[in-house]
């Protein structure tokens, strides 16, 4: 039978749970109106008063969450490098053949980016400084995006399924077709989502046959008669 005292403790539990749900809530709440404004005014046009005026909120209120505007946005881009991340480290580690992982990283990054078209745009498309301030914070981050697609390059390398050549130059050049095909769909709202699609298996099909190494065609044994 419960007691009092543990009566008291759990009714105290459930409203320290419900509290840090709706602080993230509204944190959350916070970071998706800072990338909206942010994208309708650009960064000078961005404030506190803005951000919080559009979910309900006084300026105080976004205060207590976070100290500046810059501060607001290296939040929402960490939020969503992170979340990024660990959809291609899901895509990867579903497939074992080395070049359907990259296949599948390009994939998941694209779905990314459509489902998510206001955060990329800050993320990838707005503010280049920010994002080189995040990556080299994150150099050794398991979930970076970046390096997730990096470890898959290395280890295509590795099985010797792709042409010689180096991580870096492998990795820029499968990110810059996956970004671009998320751009094009971005600035081209009138084409549907069903040819962004058939683009993304096209490009990934055409990049990765380029990337490929020739396989290795055995010897022919020599007859017992020498023929």
């Amino acid at each position: 039978m419960e007691t009092a005292d543990s009566e008291t403790e759990s009714v105290h539990n459930a409203s320290h749970e419900r509290r840090a749900r709706e602080k993230e809530a509204l944190r959350e709440s916070i970071l998706r109106a800072a990338g909206e404004v942010f994208l309708e005014r650009g960064y000078d046009g961005l404030s506190m008063r803005q951000v919080a005026e559009r979910i309900g909120y006084t300026a105080t209120t976004i205060y207590l969450h976070f100290k500046n505007k810059d501060d607001l946005l290296f939040a929402l881009l960490n939020d969503g490098y992170a979340e990024l991340g660990r959809r291609l480290a899901a895509a990867a580690e579903a497939e074992r053949d080395p070049m359907q992982r990259l296949a599948a990283i390009g994939r998941a990054y694209v779905a990314f980016g459509l489902e998510h078209p206001s955060l990329y745009q800050v993320m990838f498309m707005r503010r280049a400084d920010f994002l080189a301030a995040r990556f080299k914070e994150s150099q050794d981050d398991h979930l970076n995006p970046f390096n997730v697609l990096a470890r898959a390059v290395a280890d295509a390398l590795q099985a010797g399924v792709l042409k010689p050549g180096d991580v870096m130059s492998y990795a820029m050049a499968m990110w810059a077709v996956v970004h671009g095909l998320v751009s094009l769909a971005l600035i081209t709202p009138e084409v549907e989502a069903g040819l962004t699609e058939r683009m993304t298996q096209v490009a990934m099909s055409a990049t990765l046959s380029g990337f490929q190494a020739a396989p290795v065609v055995p010897a022919r044994k020599r007859s017992r008669h020498g023929g």
